[in-house]
Protein backbone atom coordinates (compact mmCIF):
# COMPACT_ATOMS: atom_id res chain seq x y z
CA UNK A 1 0.00 0.00 0.00
CA UNK A 2 1.40 3.32 -0.80
CA UNK A 3 2.16 5.57 1.90
CA UNK A 4 0.22 8.43 3.10
CA UNK A 5 1.63 11.95 4.36
CA UNK A 6 2.12 10.72 8.03
CA UNK A 7 4.19 7.73 6.59
CA UNK A 8 6.73 10.12 4.41
CA UNK A 9 7.28 12.54 7.31
CA UNK A 10 8.21 9.58 9.81
CA UNK A 11 10.56 7.80 7.34
CA UNK A 12 11.98 10.72 6.05
CA UNK A 13 12.84 12.11 9.90
CA UNK A 14 15.02 9.41 10.11
CA UNK A 15 16.45 9.39 6.17
CA UNK A 16 17.51 13.05 6.48
CA UNK A 17 21.02 12.84 7.59
CA UNK A 18 21.93 10.39 5.29
CA UNK A 19 19.88 10.50 2.46
CA UNK A 20 22.22 12.04 0.00
CA UNK A 21 24.57 8.53 1.02
CA UNK A 22 21.86 6.87 0.28
CA UNK A 23 21.76 8.03 -3.61
CA UNK A 24 24.98 7.29 -3.69
CA UNK A 25 23.52 2.99 -4.26
CA UNK A 26 21.47 3.85 -7.16
CA UNK A 27 25.03 5.07 -8.34
CA UNK A 28 26.30 1.71 -7.64
CA UNK A 29 24.17 -0.09 -9.84
CA UNK A 30 24.27 2.30 -13.04
CA UNK A 31 21.98 4.60 -12.51
CA UNK A 32 23.25 8.16 -13.50
CA UNK A 33 21.13 9.70 -10.68
CA UNK A 34 23.59 12.78 -11.22
CA UNK A 35 23.32 13.24 -14.86
CA UNK A 36 19.71 12.53 -14.73
CA UNK A 37 19.39 15.72 -12.98
CA UNK A 38 21.91 18.00 -15.17
CA UNK A 39 19.87 17.18 -17.64
CA UNK A 40 16.44 18.04 -16.27
CA UNK A 41 18.01 21.55 -15.51
CA UNK A 42 19.39 22.36 -18.79
CA UNK A 43 16.28 21.07 -20.32
CA UNK A 44 14.76 24.24 -18.11
CA UNK A 45 16.56 26.49 -20.47
CA UNK A 46 16.84 28.96 -17.42
CA UNK A 47 18.81 32.13 -17.47
CA UNK A 48 20.25 34.51 -15.00
CA UNK A 49 17.55 36.03 -13.02
CA UNK A 50 15.13 33.85 -13.30
CA UNK A 51 12.50 32.35 -10.55
CA UNK A 52 12.59 28.23 -10.39
CA UNK A 53 10.69 26.36 -7.69
CA UNK A 54 12.80 23.23 -7.08
CA UNK A 55 8.97 20.50 -5.66
CA UNK A 56 10.33 18.12 -3.28
CA UNK A 57 13.80 19.51 -3.17
CA UNK A 58 14.91 17.25 0.09
CA UNK A 59 18.48 17.74 1.09
CA UNK A 60 19.08 19.98 -1.70
CA UNK A 61 20.94 18.24 -4.50
CA UNK A 62 19.89 20.22 -7.54
CA UNK A 63 20.74 23.59 -5.59
CA UNK A 64 24.20 23.73 -7.32
CA UNK A 65 23.10 23.16 -10.45
CA UNK A 66 19.94 25.79 -10.03
CA UNK A 67 21.94 28.06 -8.51
CA UNK A 68 24.70 27.86 -11.58
CA UNK A 69 21.74 28.36 -14.13
CA UNK A 70 20.09 31.41 -12.54
CA UNK A 71 23.25 32.90 -10.74
CA UNK A 72 22.92 35.39 -7.90
CA UNK A 73 20.33 37.46 -9.52
CA UNK A 74 18.11 34.49 -9.96
CA UNK A 75 15.60 32.80 -6.86
CA UNK A 76 15.09 29.35 -6.35
CA UNK A 77 12.29 28.16 -3.86
CA UNK A 78 12.65 24.89 -3.06
CA UNK A 79 9.59 23.04 -1.62
CA UNK A 80 9.46 20.15 0.50
CA UNK A 81 7.34 17.93 3.11
CA UNK A 82 9.49 17.04 5.52
CA UNK A 83 11.52 19.83 7.95
CA UNK A 84 14.35 17.31 8.81
CA UNK A 85 15.17 17.48 4.85
CA UNK A 86 14.71 21.04 4.65
CA UNK A 87 17.27 21.31 7.76
CA UNK A 88 19.81 19.51 5.52
CA UNK A 89 19.37 21.64 2.80
CA UNK A 90 19.47 24.72 5.04
CA UNK A 91 23.33 23.76 6.22
CA UNK A 92 24.17 23.75 2.17
CA UNK A 93 22.78 27.01 1.85
CA UNK A 94 24.50 28.22 5.58
CA UNK A 95 27.28 26.69 4.35
CA UNK A 96 28.23 28.43 0.75
CA UNK A 97 26.47 31.38 2.07
CA UNK A 98 23.54 31.72 -1.02
CA UNK A 99 21.54 34.11 -0.17
CA UNK A 100 18.58 33.65 -3.22
CA UNK A 101 17.31 30.73 -1.88
CA UNK A 102 14.04 30.55 -0.12
CA UNK A 103 12.83 26.96 1.39
CA UNK A 104 9.12 26.23 1.96
CA UNK A 105 7.92 23.48 4.52
CA UNK A 106 5.18 22.31 2.23
CA UNK A 107 3.04 18.89 0.77
CA UNK A 108 3.12 19.71 -2.68
CA UNK A 109 -0.18 19.32 -3.38
CA UNK A 110 -1.01 22.74 -0.60
CA UNK A 111 1.89 24.42 -2.35
CA UNK A 112 0.59 27.80 -3.74
CA UNK A 113 2.65 29.17 -6.52
CA UNK A 114 3.93 32.91 -6.30
CA UNK A 115 3.65 34.92 -9.02
CA UNK A 116 6.35 35.01 -12.18
CA UNK A 117 7.70 31.83 -11.74
CA UNK A 118 10.00 30.77 -14.84
CA UNK A 119 10.42 27.39 -14.20
CA UNK A 120 10.01 23.96 -11.82
CA UNK A 121 12.15 21.28 -11.71
CA UNK A 122 10.44 17.60 -9.71
CA UNK A 123 13.18 15.20 -9.50
CA UNK A 124 11.83 11.76 -8.02
CA UNK A 125 8.62 13.18 -6.56
CA UNK A 126 5.55 13.37 -8.39
CA UNK A 127 5.23 9.95 -8.52
CA UNK A 128 5.51 9.55 -4.40
CA UNK A 129 2.32 11.51 -3.81
CA UNK A 130 -1.43 9.89 -5.36
CA UNK A 131 -2.59 13.26 -6.51
CA UNK A 132 -0.12 14.03 -8.83
CA UNK A 133 -2.07 15.03 -11.67
CA UNK A 134 -3.95 18.02 -9.73
CA UNK A 135 -0.06 18.86 -9.00
CA UNK A 136 0.99 18.81 -12.46
CA UNK A 137 -2.48 21.10 -13.31
CA UNK A 138 -1.50 23.38 -10.97
CA UNK A 139 2.38 23.89 -12.17
CA UNK A 140 0.53 24.41 -15.88
CA UNK A 141 -1.74 26.56 -14.83
CA UNK A 142 1.27 29.24 -12.33
CA UNK A 143 3.96 28.81 -15.58
CA UNK A 144 3.83 31.33 -18.32
CA UNK A 145 3.73 30.85 -21.86
CA UNK A 146 6.74 29.33 -22.54
CA UNK A 147 7.37 28.61 -19.21
CA UNK A 148 8.71 24.96 -18.43
CA UNK A 149 8.80 21.85 -16.26
CA UNK A 150 11.31 19.33 -16.12
CA UNK A 151 10.52 15.92 -14.09
CA UNK A 152 12.30 12.53 -13.92
CA UNK A 153 10.62 9.69 -11.51
CA UNK A 154 11.13 6.07 -11.37
CA UNK A 155 9.17 3.77 -13.15
CA UNK A 156 7.98 0.29 -13.40
CA UNK A 157 8.84 -1.08 -17.12
CA UNK A 158 5.88 -2.66 -18.27
CA UNK A 159 7.50 -5.89 -19.29
CA UNK A 160 8.77 -6.34 -16.16
CA UNK A 161 7.73 -9.15 -14.03
CA UNK A 162 5.78 -8.86 -10.73
CA UNK A 163 8.61 -10.47 -9.30
CA UNK A 164 11.03 -7.90 -10.14
CA UNK A 165 8.83 -4.87 -9.52
CA UNK A 166 8.14 -6.50 -6.11
CA UNK A 167 12.28 -7.08 -5.46
CA UNK A 168 12.58 -3.43 -6.24
CA UNK A 169 9.68 -2.31 -4.42
CA UNK A 170 11.04 -4.41 -1.62
CA UNK A 171 15.17 -2.50 -1.97
CA UNK A 172 13.74 0.73 -2.20
CA UNK A 173 10.56 0.51 0.90
CA UNK A 174 13.12 3.16 3.04
CA UNK A 175 12.14 5.58 0.35
CA UNK A 176 9.14 5.13 -0.06
CA UNK A 177 8.88 3.14 -2.92
CA UNK A 178 5.55 0.61 -2.90
CA UNK A 179 4.40 -1.97 -5.73
CA UNK A 180 1.44 0.34 -6.56
CA UNK A 181 3.74 3.42 -7.63
CA UNK A 182 3.69 1.06 -11.04
CA UNK A 183 0.42 2.18 -11.80
CA UNK A 184 1.41 5.77 -11.21
CA UNK A 185 2.27 7.53 -14.09
CA UNK A 186 3.42 11.21 -13.81
CA UNK A 187 4.54 11.26 -17.47
CA UNK A 188 1.44 10.66 -18.98
CA UNK A 189 -0.42 13.71 -16.49
CA UNK A 190 2.38 15.92 -17.90
CA UNK A 191 1.60 14.98 -21.62
CA UNK A 192 -2.05 15.78 -20.63
CA UNK A 193 -1.74 19.24 -19.01
CA UNK A 194 0.67 20.80 -21.48
CA UNK A 195 0.81 21.08 -25.40
CA UNK A 196 4.25 20.11 -25.70
CA UNK A 197 5.66 17.32 -23.87
CA UNK A 198 9.45 15.71 -24.72
CA UNK A 199 9.38 12.18 -23.12
CA UNK A 200 12.17 9.45 -23.16
CA UNK A 201 13.28 7.27 -20.96
CA UNK A 202 16.54 6.05 -19.09
CA UNK A 203 17.92 3.50 -17.19
CA UNK A 204 16.43 0.51 -19.59
CA UNK A 205 12.76 2.26 -18.71
CA UNK A 206 13.26 2.42 -15.27
CA UNK A 207 13.32 6.42 -15.73
CA UNK A 208 10.62 8.40 -17.12
CA UNK A 209 12.51 11.92 -17.96
CA UNK A 210 9.97 14.53 -19.12
CA UNK A 211 10.78 18.40 -20.53
CA UNK A 212 7.46 20.22 -20.79
CA UNK A 213 6.86 24.10 -22.19
CA UNK A 214 3.69 25.74 -21.66
CA UNK A 215 2.96 27.05 -25.04
CA UNK A 216 1.73 30.76 -25.67
CA UNK A 217 -1.63 30.78 -26.58
CA UNK A 218 -2.75 27.60 -25.16
CA UNK A 219 -4.56 27.10 -21.69
CA UNK A 220 -3.85 24.43 -19.17
CA UNK A 221 -5.84 21.11 -20.47
CA UNK A 222 -8.68 19.06 -18.76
Amino acid sequence: MAWDREDFSRAYRRLAPVYDHGLLLYELVGMRLRRYRREAVAGLHLQPGDTVVDLGCGTGVNLPLLLGAVGPTGRIIGVDLSPEMLEQAQRKIDAEDWCNVELVASDMVDYVFPPHVDAVLATLALATIPDYDSVIRTIASALPPGGRLANFEMTWPEAWPDWLVKLGAKLQQPFGVTTDLKDRKPARSIQRHFARCDSSERYFGAISFCIAIRQAGTGVNV
